[in-house]
C-alpha cells in the first residue's frame, strides 16, 4: 500500500472521528437544551397550578367574608332592631304597669342584644373599615380581655397608610384566629399582641405563656388544625412569612411578617 492511500485512509478515519465527535456533542447539547426546556415547562405548569390554587383560595376567602358581611348586617339591622324594639315595648309596659316585674326579662334581653352586637362585630368589624388595622386589633384585644378574663396586652409601633382593605382584613383575621386559639387551647394567664410597621414590612406578633402546641401534630389533625390552616392560607395569600417559635420553654409565639413593597403611600 503506497503512502497516498495510507494518507487517504488516515484522513477518512480522522474525518469520521471528528464527525462522530461533532455528532456526540450535538446530541449532548440537544439533550441539555431539551432538559432545560422540559424543566422550564414543568416550572411553568407548576406556577400555573400554584396561581390557580391561589385564585381558588382567594375566591373562597372572599366568599366567606361576603357571607360574614351579610350575616353581620342581618344580625345588626334585623335581629338587633327587633330586639331593641321589644325592649322599648317592655320599658313602656313597665311604666304602664309598675306592678309587673319584668326587670329580669329586660336584663336577659339586654344581654341578648349585647351578644348579637358582639357576634356582629366579630363577623365584620366596623372599626377596621372606619379606622384601620391598628385600631381594629386594639379593639379586639380589649374585647377579648373583657369577655374572657385573659389579660391581652397590645402594643403598636410605626404607622402604615394606603394598605389594601382586603389585606387589612386578612391580617385582622390572622390576629383574631391567633387570639381565639390562645383563649380556647393555650390555658394561658396572659397574652401579648403587637403590630410593628417598618418602611418595608409589617410585623404582627402574638405571644402567650400557655401550654404551647406541636405544630406538626396540629397540621396532621384535621379538625384541630382548621385554625392553623386558616392562618397559613391567609399568610400565603399575603406573601407573608409565618413563624411558630418552637424552642420555647413555655407558651407560643407566632410572628407574621408581610412585605409592604409599594403598599405605603408617599
Amino acid at each position: 500500500m503506497d503512502r497516498p492511500e495510507e494518507y487517504q485512509i488516515t484522513l477518512l478515519i480522522a474525518i469520521g472521528t471528528v464527525g462522530m465527535l461533532v455528532l456526540a456533542i450535538a446530541i449532548v447539547v440537544f439533550m441539555v437544551f431539551y432538559q432545560k426546556k422540559m424543566i422550564r415547562e414543568q416550572l411553568k405548569r407548576t406556577q400555573l397550578e400554584y396561581d390557580h390554587q391561589q385564585r381558588l383560595m382567594q375566591a373562597e376567602l372572599e366568599s366567606q367574608e361576603n357571607e360574614r358581611r351579610r350575616l353581620a348586617a342581618d344580625l345588626h339591622d334585623s335581629i338587633g332592631g327587633m330586639l331593641s324594639a321589644i325592649r322599648v315595648g317592655l320599658s313602656t309596659l313597665s311604666k304602664l304597669s309598675p306592678e309587673a316585674n319584668i326587670e329580669q326579662t329586660k336584663q336577659m334581653l339586654d344581654d341578648t342584644i349585647a351578644s348579637v352586637r358582639r357576634i356582629s362585630r366579630d363577623l365584620m368589624p366596623s372599626t377596621l373599615e372606619r379606622f384601620g388595622l391598628f385600631h381594629a386589633i386594639r379593639e379586639v384585644c380589649e374585647r377579648f380581655s373583657a369577655t374572657t378574663q385573659l389579660p391581652i396586652h397590645f402594643y403598636e409601633q410605626g404607622e402604615v397608610t394606603g394598605l389594601d382593605k382586603s389585606k387589612e382584613l386578612m391580617l385582622f383575621r390572622i390576629t383574631q384566629e391567633c387570639i381565639n386559639n390562645t383563649v380556647k387551647h393555650a390555658q394561658a394567664t396572659e397574652m401579648i399582641v403587637g403590630i410593628v410597621a417598618a418602611p418595608e414590612s409589617l410585623t404582627i406578633v402574638a405571644e402567650d405563656d400557655g401550654v404551647g402546641f406541636d405544630i406538626e401534630e396540629q397540621r396532621n389533625v384535621k379538625r384541630k388544625g382548621l385554625g392553623l390552616f386558616s392562618i397559613e392560607n391567609r399568610a400565603n395569600l399575603l406573601g407573608a412569612s409565618i413563624d411558630f417559635e418552637r424552642d420555647r420553654k413555655k407558651g407560643t409565639r407566632v410572628t407574621i411578617i408581610m412585605p409592604l413593597k409599594h403598599e405605603q403611600q408617599a
